[in-house]
């Protein structure tokens, strides 16, 4: 071997004829290169796995692991795919000429070699290799990040299924999307979006570094937008992803800092196993989709596993998504109206709105269940504003009638901290022709405590446009009591959870005498939901409690049958009431 070192771009050659090695390595050096000759297949082959490798020249006719086989050998490796390997060879036969670009030879000299002529011919393939390196990187790898893209992942995943097949080994894929990305781009714009991915390109090949000591079939890509995949090959590819993908939420926990902000690009991860999971390349990619989606939904860790079950949830979950898109589009949505009473007097003093979803095919569909479909497909926006809309048309229509009535609409947490639920609620009202102050806005206790400059924005520009602030579903495990005196709201909202046994049960009759005796400290309407037993409502009625609402008293009610029973006439209201409640 030769022990020149140099900076010029290596070129491996292998000849086992000491003159043709020398002459070789002699027309590498009158081309720029520094080579590093070796006499047989299996130490070049090591030498150009070790090395930054410029090209390979190999004698095809050598003992032991001759040139195709170092060839083919080569090519395996991904950062081999366009470095030149040309095959030096005595014969000219099509069946040799064939195997060698079988192998995956770039080119062959044919021997008696000229070598007066050879420099120039290495140049010129250098040349047309760099020139095609330059195109495969326009074609296979993402000039933001400098990953490989989305085909050249494709085309890897093929052939380590190939690799798997012949080896009795199995392909599993780590297929990672970034957590509300979205927000990052459209809040500080795409310059720090792109920043973002940059960083969390880097942050996983660093991690997957530390994979790759202990087995180098390990591959990365940028697969589109905010999504990542990470290909595994090994005879424990599923224990070995699934070790990955842990890694990786565990190093996502930490925040991305730029330029003073810190960012949680937490990734959900899906992982799936070939063949087990899918036979093909295609199927296995949608099924690592699958179990992402299935982690992102919120019903799994960050980390899922695929299990055919998920594809029918899946299946299900999308079609859902599509109708609710449907129905809020054509106004195929429809509101009901519980009704809350003041103790005191049994008097009507306003209604709580809650979305009500009827699907042609499905029929009722569970609040509970579309609105976790519209928080993860960003139709929460829109269905906030279609509810908006929909509480101030029916505002007006009991206005032009003589009727009064405060209406309670639930924001969402991304409403509120991504929306502008202030402007949408002046926008409709001021459309409908009502005073923006008949809508009162019920947050959860939960988004108090988050206490981000966002929210306390948002509920800042609502009391200046008169509505007033419900904190609903108080008490239920988060300690909201030291940011009530910093943004006090108008109503807290005794949870039913508190309210079920609150005249049987000691701490809960604890619980809710302490939630009293702060809104009455404090000045701020107590309103106990969830009332479906007189022994109840008379516990609360005895201790103060303002205001209440629930079953025994009313159900939700459609605006036709809520005017009927309790609007008109007017008076009639309180007796109505009474009736419920005996």
């Amino acid at each position: 071997m030769s022990d020149r070192h140099a900076t010029a771009p290596i070129a491996i050659i292998a000849d086992d004829e000491d003159l043709g090695r020398l002459l070789l390595a002699e027309a590498a050096r009158a081309g720029g290169l520094t080579p590093l000759a070796f006499d047989n297949g299996t130490a070049a082959l090591e030498a150009a796995l070790s090395q930054d490798v410029a090209i390979v020249l190999l004698d095809v006719d050598m003992p032991g692991m001759d040139g195709n086989s170092v060839c083919q050998r080569l090519r395996a490796e991904s950062r081999f795919a366009t470095v030149p390997i040309v095959m030096v060879t005595g014969h000219e036969d099509s069946p040799a000429i064939t195997r060698a670009f079988d192998a995956g030879a770039t080119d062959f000299i044919s021997k008696p070699v000229n070598w007066a002529l050879l420099p120039r011919r290495l140049e010129y393939i250098l040349r047309n290799a760099a020139a095609a390196e330059r195109i495969e990187r326009l074609a296979y790898f993402d000039p933001l990040t400098g990953l490989p893209n989305r085909q050249y992942c494709i085309e890897t995943a093929e052939r380590l299924v190939r690799d798997a097949a012949r080896l009795q080994e199995s392909v599993a894929v780590v297929y990672l999307d970034l957590n509300s990305f979205k927000r990052v781009n459209d809040t500080f714009g795409h310059a720090v979006g792109d920043t973002v991915l940059r960083n969390v390109a880097g942050k996983l090949s660093g991690l997957l570094a530390g994979f790759k000591a202990e087995d180098q079939h390990l591959a990365l890509a940028r697969f589109g937008g905010d999504e990542f995949v990470i290909l595994v090959r090994h005879a424990s590819a599923r224990a070995r992803a699934i070790r990955i993908a842990e890694a990786c939420a565990t190093a996502f926990k930490e925040p991305i800092r730029y330029d003073g902000l810190e960012f949680y690009p937490a990734p959900s991860i899906g992982v799936a196993v070939h063949p087990d999971d899918g036979a093909d390349v295609a199927t296995l990619l949608k099924h690592a989709d699958t179990a992402m989606y299935q982690a992102k939904t919120g019903a799994a860790e960050s980390v899922s596993v695929y299990t055919p079950a998920m594809s029918s949830r899946l299946a299900n979950w999308l079609d859902l998504e599509a109708r609710l898109r449907r129905a809020v589009a054509e106004d195929r949505l429809n509101l009901v109206y519980q009704p809350k009473f003041r103790l005191r007097d049994n008097q009507l003093v306003g209604v709580e709105a809650l979305l009500r979803w009827c699907d042609a095919e499905h029929g009722e569909i569970p609040p509970l269940r579309f609105i976790e479909i519209a928080e993860d497909s960003g139709l929460i926006l829109d269905l906030g504003s279609w509810v908006v809309r929909a509480v101030c048309r029916q505002l007006r229509k009991w206005t032009d009638r003589g009727f009064t009535v405060p209406v309670a609409i639930n924001v969402s947490g991304k409403d509120l901290l991504h929306g502008d639920p202030a402007r949408v609620i002046r926008t409709e009202a001021a459309a409908a022709g009502v005073p923006a102050s008949l809508i009162e806005v019920e947050i959860t206790e939960s988004l108090l405590v988050k206490d981000s400059a966002a929210g306390r924005n948002a509920l800042k520009k609502l009391r200046e446009l008169g509505c007033r602030i419900a904190l609903d579903d108080f008490g239920t495990g988060y300690s909201a009591l030291a940011y009530i005196t910093r943004f006090p709201p108008d109503r807290i909202k005794i949870d039913k959870a508190f309210v079920r046994d609150v005249d049987r049960s000691a701490s809960d009759a604890a619980i809710a005498n302490a939630i009293l005796s702060l809104g009455e400290s404090l000045g701020i309407t107590v309103t106990a939901e969830g009332i479906e037993r007189s022994g109840q409502l008379e516990w609360l009625r005895a201790r103060g409690c303002q205001e209440a609402q629930g079953f025994l008293l009313a159900r939700p009610l459609s605006a036709a049958e809520l005017e009927r029973q309790f609007l008109q006439p007017a008076q009639a209201a309180p007796d109505a009431a009474r009736r419920r409640q005996s």
